[in-house]
């Protein structure tokens, strides 16, 4: 009888002890514990309020034919593509106002042609989503613009057709 507990001892619960050990370490490794992520701020909408795609290709002209008389540009506004390049060029600006947006034109003088748009504003999502611009567009580049002499702050996005 002695043997036979002996046996059932050391066969039966050897085992179990070892299945136990098992049950602790998978218990401290965290694996039943709820996942812990970090909470997501909800994230504003923002409408848009001018289609600026739409506007790219576009004569001057027909800018203003669409978005009103061209407006003063801002105060202190310089084009940060003219401290680049000394070379004069025939490149003529024009400011406009739609859907709170300020946006300036940089066109042809001779052609009359629309060379790129510039979307100013602080804020890159915020101006993406207002203007109807995608970054993954095939039809025009969006480029950030800095200030020349604040290269962290944005002045707005520069949009450029690829057609």
């Amino acid at each position: 009888m002695r043997s036979w507990a002996q046996n059932l001892l050391v066969h039966c619960y050897r085992p179990s002890w070892q299945l136990a050990a098992c049950w602790a370490i998978a218990g401290c490794s965290g694996t039943h514990e709820p996942v812990q992520t970090a909470p997501t701020l909800p994230r504003a909408s923002v409408a848009p309020t001018a289609n600026v795609p739409a506007m790219l290709g576009k004569s001057i002209d027909s800018l203003r034919s669409q978005l009103g008389p061209a407006q003063a540009l801002p105060a202190n506004y310089t084009d940060p593509l003219t401290t680049i390049s000394a070379a004069p060029t025939t490149d003529s600006l024009a400011a406009f106002r739609t859907g709170g947006l300020t946006i300036v034109a940089s066109y042809n003088a001779q052609t009359r042609r629309v060379r790129d748009l510039l979307v100013l504003g602080r804020h890159e999502d915020s101006l993406l989503a207002r203007a109807s611009l995608r970054a993954s567009a095939h039809n025009y580049l969006i480029m950030p613009v800095f200030f020349a002499n604040k290269p962290t702050h944005l002045l707005g996005l520069r949009i450029i057709t690829t057609k």
